[in-house]
């Protein structure tokens, strides 16, 4: 799932990661949420975060602390290098961050991985499929 409120990026990322996975899009956290709830086999989600934006790391933090979502990994892109930022999502459980502008091919082997790396960790069977939602 991508969360990101720019359509360009959202449509980069979704492109890229289309070729080896299923991704869903939201461009805010209300449409993320709705889509979480229909939907809560999520693979990994990818939102963007800036130093700002409290929805976002609400929602993180919301993720991070449920027992049904908890298992969903997560990734963060943001416009900020800020190491304060940084520390914050990945007390968040945000497994990567990645600095705007970034490289789609870089981000897509970084999932790649991180997918990989989960479904070796996963007991239950289900249907592989990847959503991805940019904030």
């Amino acid at each position: 799932m991508v969360i990101e409120e720019s359509n360009a990026i959202n449509y980069l990322i979704s492109n890229v990661l289309k070729k080896d996975f299923n991704v869903s899009s939201a461009f805010n956290c209300v449409d993320a949420m709705q889509q979480l709830r229909l939907d809560l086999e999520k693979d990994l989600i990818i939102m963007d975060i800036s130093g700002t934006d409290s929805d976002n790391f609400e929602l993180l933090e919301h993720i991070s602390t449920s027992a049904v979502l908890n298992n969903i990994q997560r990734v963060v892109i943001s416009d900020s290098d800020d190491e304060q930022l940084k520390n914050k999502t990945t007390a968040l459980g945000a497994s990567l961050f990645v600095t705007k502008p970034f490289d789609p091919l870089y981000l897509s082997e970084k999932i790649n991985a991180l997918v990989n790396l989960n479904e070796k960790s996963i007991v239950r069977k289900r249907k592989f499929s990847f959503n991805m939602n940019i904030f």
